[in-house]
C-alpha cells in the first residue's frame, strides 16, 4: 500500500518535472524553494528505485532553458 501512495505521489511530481513553462520560470524562487525541492525530490527518489526512470529536478531544467535562452540573445 505505501508503495502504491509513493508512485502516485511520484506521478504528480513527475509531471511537474517533465514539462516546464513559463509560469514556472517566472515563479522560480517558489518552485525552487527548499521544502517543495525536497518533496519533489523525495518522490523522484520513489520513482527512481520503484521503475528505474531517472527524473531530472525542474530547477536544473529551467536553469538549462535560462542558460539556453541567454546564449540565444
Amino acid at each position: 500500500m505505501k508503495s502504491i501512495f509513493l508512485v502516485l505521489v511520484s506521478l504528480v511530481f513527475m509531471s511537474t518535472g517533465c514539462t516546464v513553462s513559463e509560469e514556472m520560470i517566472a515563479n522560480k524562487q517558489l518552485y525552487c524553494s527548499s521544502v517543495y525541492k525536497s518533496i519533489r525530490a523525495v518522490g523522484r527518489t520513489a520513482t527512481q528505485v520503484t521503475t528505474g526512470i531517472a527524473i531530472p529536478d525542474v530547477c536544473d531544467t529551467i536553469d538549462e532553458i535560462v542558460e539556453e535562452d541567454a546564449e540565444k540573445k
